[in-house]
């Protein structure tokens, strides 16, 4: 290993730097940040893969040129998510999401960290931003939805731990995502600012049970939310740039040591309010080891630049950094043995037969079969010529990528007979919703295959129109189940969890009636219109003192609406006397209730 007392200031701060490039190819962007700035990691996205062996061929030079100009492997890293977030497309095994992981057994979970962690670092890719572990509790969330496990954080928590095993297991760096939590807000931090209101003791029951329980774990890496936590930083700090968040919170209360990753320092909820570079100076004095800035050079230029003013001046003391290059230079150690004889000793007809190994394709699709969930009425028999309707493929969040044969119409045209077809946008207008329910009139059986209906209402609107003729419907959701709560009057309602080839396949199959629904639902389908947040009365839990609490919390940050989730052993006069009192609190502030007894 490196010692780093040999290591200058810049070679130092370069080690602190993960940063992304366009392109297929390694080009006078790379060239710049590692020979001049010494950068020493790497984050790829879709925009930089072509094919297998161009991104084995790729991956090779970079290390080349690092280990060239550092004398350190970097971490190479990659939001391979599985399901909606996938960067690596072409050839390779598509993983299935997390919730579709969480609509089978815990245990594929681990087959799936492990098959991946495989083949990533047969492509020299070592470090996994994955597993997402938010707690993806609000129907209204754009970003997270299907990324997360569930909206229970125990089983989160299962399935994170389950995951990371797996992909440890073949050595490759694991990362739990968006610390403290994502999963309760209703904007996304790629385009601005977003808060989780919630008291301490809310988050702590909830929000952080799956990182406490990743830790324990052995998790390697934390990356941190562009998100407002006030009950924890009161100083109008994002988590990224929070100490009382990275520093206090994660270290200190939590016992994390591993390594602390921003997400993007570009995303719009840093970038809009601190500027991109002087958040990366914010971050590191936070807590942060590693500063991701995935896309402009010049931003990357002068984060460099303004962290060793930041040195040179004492404003981040050269033991801070010192502490944290050491910290990444162990982990650097522990993995450079692996991706040598895994990658760096390999060719690419060595690894290829890891990278395309049928077995593995096999069993992530039998996975996302066994993930198909009939909610509520009768499996669809095909009778008589049916009419199927799906939405052309979107990405929802600029973490997404979109590839052209995600199209269900596509592909079951070539496949399925005794259908016609109608392919739809996501967003649909008056006219085109009167034309196809005019079209709909001449069949008895409708297959409607929505994509976030519950985001793009005039899907809704179509389905709507659709069982006015009185026809046998029925309705897919092909990405976040809680499409559900807009179309909970339709009589056939089934979820699959992610809008890729595989789940394309499976809806064929089902269609076929070759593939029986089996999955169970990961999250709760309780209707909660614009809900900005919850609080539970009758468990120990949350006594009267501690609601009350909460609900003026809300008041004072603009919150207008709350679910109440009443728990009710026995009808009691304590328990009675409680909800009222909360109930005429929320009245008394301006809030309206939802309430489920």
């Amino acid at each position: 290993m490196v010692d780093i007392k040999s290591m200058s200031l810049e070679e130092k701060i370069g080690q602190l730097l993960v940063i992304g490039f366009d392109g297929y190819e390694y080009n006078e962007h790379l060239q710049e940040i590692i020979e001049k700035y010494k950068v020493g990691n790497i984050i790829l996205f879709t925009r930089n893969i072509d094919d297998l062996e161009q991104l084995y061929n790729l991956n090779k030079r970079i290390y080349t040129e690092i280990l060239k100009h550092t004398k350190i492997i970097p971490f190479m890293t990659i939001d391979q998510e599985g399901g909606m977030v996938t960067r690596i497309i072409s050839e390779a095994t598509f993983f299935p999401g997390n919730m579709t992981l969480s609509a089978t057994s815990p245990q594929y979970a681990y087959y799936v960290g492990k098959m991946m962690g495989e083949e990533l670092l047969a492509l020299g890719l070592n470090f996994n931003l994955a597993p997402v572990l938010d707690v993806n509790n609000n129907p209204k969330n754009p970003v997270i939805g299907v990324r997360s496990y569930s909206d229970n954080p125990e089983k989160v928590a299962l399935y994170g731990k389950n995951y990371i095993r797996g992909l440890k297991e073949k050595g490759v760096i694991t990362t739990g995502k968006h610390f403290p939590g994502h999963g309760d807000t209703s904007t996304d931090s790629h385009y601005s600012m977003t808060i989780v209101p919630h008291n301490k003791e809310r988050l702590e029951q909830i929000e952080l049970v799956p990182f406490k329980e990743c830790i324990k774990e052995g998790i390697d890496a934390i990356m941190s939310a562009h998100v407002l936590f006030p009950a924890f930083e009161p100083n109008n700090l994002p988590a990224t740039l929070s100490y009382n968040v990275l520093t206090k919170l994660l270290r200190q209360q939590l016992n994390f040591n591993g390594l602390i990753i921003s997400d993007c320092m570009e995303m719009k909820a840093i970038a809009d309010y601190y500027t991109t570079e002087k958040a990366a100076v914010m971050g590191l004095k936070a807590g942060l080891d590693l500063i991701c800035i995935s896309h402009t050079l010049e931003k990357q230029r002068r984060a460099v630049e303004l962290i060793i003013e930041a040195v040179k001046n004492n404003e981040i003391p050269i033991e801070i950094i010192d502490e944290k290059v050491s910290r990444i230079l162990q982990y650097k150690q522990r993995i450079k043995p692996l991706v040598e004889e895994k990658f760096l000793n390999k060719q690419f007809h060595d690894v290829y037969p890891v990278l395309t190994n049928k077995e593995n394709k096999e069993f992530v699709q039998k996975i996302v079969d066994e993930s198909l969930t009939l909610v509520q009425g009768s499996i669809f028999k095909k009778l008589e010529k049916s009419l199927l309707i799906a939405t052309e493929p979107f990405a929802t969040t600029i973490a997404e990528d979109v590839v052209s044969q995600r199209s269900i119409i596509d592909q079951a045209k070539n496949t399925l007979s005794g259908f016609e077809f109608i392919k739809i946008p996501v967003n649909l207008d008056d006219e085109l919703i009167d034309h196809i329910v005019f079209k709909a009139q001449s069949f008895h059986q409708i297959v409607v295959c929505t994509y976030n209906a519950n985001f793009y209402k005039s899907q809704v609107k179509l389905i709507n129109h659709l069982n006015q003729l009185q026809k046998d419907i029925h309705v897919i959701s092909t990405r976040n189940p809680y499409d559900y709560l807009s179309l909970r009057h339709i009589e056939n309602f089934l979820c699959v969890y992610e809008y890729t080839p595989n789940s394309i396949q499976t809806i064929i199959k089902y269609l076929e009636g070759k593939l029986y629904p089996s999955g169970k639902l990961p999250v709760d389908l309780i209707f909660r219109p614009d809900i900005g947040a919850s609080l539970y009365v009758g468990l120990s839990d949350y006594p009267l003192e501690k609601n009350i609490d909460f609900l003026e919390m809300l008041a004072k940050e603009n919150i207008s609406k709350v679910f109440i989730s009443a728990h009710m052993p026995e009808m009691n006069e304590g328990f009675v006397e409680e909800l009222k009192i909360v109930l005429n609190k929320a009245k008394e502030l301006n809030i309206q209730v939802v309430l489920d007894i």
